[in-house]
C-alpha cells in the first residue's frame, strides 16, 4: 500500500511541476512579448496587420512575388489586393508592389528591415 502512495505522490508532483512550468512560460511570453516559435516575419506581419497595412500586387510582377517570398507564410496575416494582370483594378496605385501604411503608399520591393522601419513596428533585431 505504501508503494502506491509513493507512486501517486511522485505522479502528483510531476503533474504540478509541468503545470507550473507551463503557466510560468505562458506568463513570461505575455510579459516579454516574445512567443516561442514566433519568427520576426510573423511579428512584423502581425504588427502591419494591426496597423491596417495593405499590400497591392499584380500577377505579372516579379518584385511582387519576391515581396511575398520575403514575408513567406506570414503574408496570410496581411490584407492583400490583387490589382489584376497590369494594375487595372487599382487605378490609384502607380507601380507595384505597393504597401499602404501609416496613411501613405510605399512603392517597390521592401526588405524586412525597411518594412519594419517604415511601419514603426520595431520588431526586427538589427
Amino acid at each position: 500500500m505504501e508503494k502506491r502512495v509513493k507512486v501517486f505522490a511522485t505522479f502528483l508532483v510531476a503533474v504540478l511541476l509541468v503545470t507550473g512550468l507551463y503557466l510560468f512560460t505562458d506568463w513570461f511570453s505575455k510579459v516579454t512579448g516574445y512567443f516561442s516559435g514566433e519568427s520576426e516575419k510573423e511579428k512584423l506581419a502581425q504588427c502591419l496587420s494591426e496597423q491596417g497595412a495593405e499590400f497591392y500586387y499584380t500577377i505579372q510582377c516579379p518584385d511582387c512575388e519576391k515581396q511575398k517570398q520575403v514575408l513567406g507564410d506570414s503574408m496570410k496575416l496581411l490584407s492583400t489586393k490583387n490589382c489584376g494582370s497590369s494594375g487595372e483594378l487599382c487605378p490609384n496605385i502607380k507601380s507595384f508592389p505597393a504597401f499602404y501604411m501609416n496613411k501613405s503608399i510605399n512603392y517597390g520591393f521592401l526588405n524586412l528591415t525597411q518594412l519594419d522601419k517604415i511601419s514603426g513596428c520595431n520588431v526586427i533585431s538589427s
